[in-house]
């Protein structure tokens, strides 16, 4: 009867960075792909470099596998480097027409400031906060393409409809949880890559908060919200602040950690009201607004 049992599902090499780089390897040498390695700061931060100059990042393999079985590890990857390739097939933004402009665009909320020599700039893009920025994106059916400056004046629509679009299109990104692991905060998870960006439309995703919210977006799967209600808000914030926390510690964050400061919404404008000190420790700044909406609440 037991005798063939399927056996328990392997975990993952101990020295999974290495043997997660060797699979996604393996994969595109079947595709007729050489590559070489290059590490970044980070030991998750491996690109694998072809010949013809094509890059092959698996920061986000390493995220998406994390606590994976070895077998589903190996299809992870393989996905992900189907992804990869499908990519380079994807046709430029700039050659879409208005219509699919209008039906795949997306805003995405990204970490300001200058990147690295030879990446897109967003100098076009939209402040969230002085730290965030909110930046266009093109949805395809296996990819995702930024829009950068040199893209921009290319395009068969102006930025005014572009972002008009885009928020409607991340509005309507699917959410596939939403829980309230403590009174008042609200925690909203989606496959999409776009459900932390929901919160440049706050209303649209927690309904209506008419002295605003606390927010937290950890990475760009999860939106945190605590709606400003009363004297209970501010008590709540340590739970907001320690669930953030929990989601960053869970493992390599999909795409990069986009903040772990606390923000303030309403009326749609956005401020950092967190700060952390050299030795790690966070405060939380009440300032004008967030005073003005406490008052409020308390009456």
């Amino acid at each position: 009867m037991g005798l063939f049992r399927r056996r328990a599902q392997e975990p993952q090499p101990e020295d999974r960075i290495e043997w997660v780089t060797s699979i996604a390897r393996q994969n595109l040498v079947e595709r007729g792909i050489e590559t070489t390695i290059e590490h970044a700061g980070e030991p998750e931060d491996v690109t694998l470099v072809a010949a013809d100059g094509q890059r092959y990042p698996l920061f986000n393999a390493f995220a998406k596998t994390h606590g994976a079985t070895a077998d589903q590890a190996a299809q992870i990857v393989a996905e992900h480097i189907g992804n990869l390739i499908d990519a380079r097939s994807t046709p430029a933004v700039d050659r879409l027409s208005a219509d699919e402009l209008r039906g795949q665009v997306r805003t995405r909320i990204l970490p300001g400031g200058e990147g690295a020599p030879g990446e897109p700039t967003f100098r076009y893009a939209r402040r969230f906060t002085d730290e965030l920025i909110l930046a266009l994106c093109v949805d395809f059916p296996t990819t995702v393409q930024f829009v950068s400056d040199a893209d921009v004046d290319r395009l068969a629509l102006g930025l005014d409809e572009l972002y008009a679009y885009g928020q409607r299109n991340t509005d309507g990104e699917p959410v596939d949880r939403r829980f309230e692991p403590a009174p008042g905060i609200q925690v909203i998870v989606g496959d999409s890559m776009f459900t932390a960006s929901k919160a440049a439309n706050l209303p649209a995703v927690i309904g209506e908060a008419p002295l605003g919210a606390l927010i937290t977006i950890p990475h760009r799967h999860v939106l945190i919200a605590l709606p400003v209600t009363g004297a209970e808000t501010l008590p709540a914030v340590e739970q907001l602040l320690e669930i953030t926390m929990q989601v960053l510690r869970s493992g390599p964050p999909p795409g990069g950690v986009v903040s772990a400061d606390i923000l303030f919404s309403r009326d749609g404008e956005v401020s950092r009201v967190s700060s952390i000190d050299d030795e790690g420790m966070v405060s939380i700044a009440v300032d004008e607004r967030l005073q003005s909406a406490l008052e409020e609440a308390i009456g």
